[in-house]
């Protein structure tokens, strides 16, 4: 399997140029991270994906991708059997991830996709991280690995690579190393991706649709506003002001939400 892995690495790296289409491996990572910074009982584990084809990738929460199948599935059922000429949906029915970002990377640009509330936003990341290269090395799944560290705005960034598969990629927006990258991990440990698998794995890989286009800096002020007045937002997004007796419970709910990798 590892030989046939650096075969495949050597030919991703002749078609990177050439059209979009499906993966045709996929790295599955083990995803460790804290919801709330000041409680450790919200420590989640979720395995997240990332599909690489011949000139993109995409990354993306497994849990998530079966979610957002469940949810069309139900909406396509709901059409299809609708109740005195209503197609009624059952929101209840519908599970949500906990590790909501997704990346899309191709040469060109590095997209990450997140949500503020119930809107999913895409920026355009302009800065990539410049790597300090260490003379550390690891074995990671049989692959001997290679130790560098950046930094990802404010975040310290320590990630392990591998130059016996010569792709660039890596989970979330750790690109641009000399090979891929089997772990990943801030220096405060609020985050880690650890390498679970690699296997063929063909599947199409496309951007989000339906998203709104932003910057990082609009972005971030607009999290940081909610974080600041959940009420306000809460008004400005749904129109209406909540109960009285649900502004303390909402106020919590959304400040402890203020974990974020970027």
């Amino acid at each position: 399997m590892k030989f046939n892995l650096i075969i495949l690495a050597f030919l991703s790296n002749f078609f990177f140029a050439q059209k979009k289409d499906s993966s045709f491996i996929e790295c599955k990572y083990l995803a460790t991270f804290l919801i709330d910074t000041a409680n450790t009982n919200t420590l989640k584990k979720e395995l997240v994906s990332l599909k690489i084809g011949k000139n993109s990738s995409m990354f993306k929460s497994d849990f998530k991708e079966k979610a957002d199948s469940m949810r069309f599935a139900e909406m396509d059922r709901s059409v299809k059997n609708p109740v005195n000429g209503i197609a009624i949906v059952r929101p209840e029915k519908w599970v949500s991830a906990k590790y909501i970002p997704e990346v899309f990377y191709s040469k060109d640009e590095l997209l990450v996709y997140d949500k503020i509330l119930n809107v999913t936003y895409n920026y355009k990341v302009e800065e990539r991280t410049k790597w300090n290269f260490l003379n550390e090395t690891k074995k990671i799944q049989g692959y001997t690995c290679k130790k560098a560290v950046g930094k990802y705005h404010n975040k310290t960034i320590i990630v392990w690579y591998t130059e016996e598969i010569t792709i660039s990629d890596g989970p979330y927006t750790f690109k641009n190393l000399p090979g891929l990258v089997l772990e990943a991990y801030d220096s405060k440990g609020y985050f880690h991706f650890t390498l679970e698998s690699l296997k063929r794995v063909v599947k199409p890989i496309r951007p989000l649709e339906g998203t709104v286009n932003t910057d990082y800096d609009k972005f971030s002020k607009k999290r940081a506003q909610i974080f600041n007045d959940p009420i306000g937002a809460f008004i400005s997004v749904f129109g209406r002001t909540p109960p009285k007796e649900d502004h303390e419970r909402m106020i919590n709910n959304i400040r402890s939400i203020n974990n974020y990798l970027d």
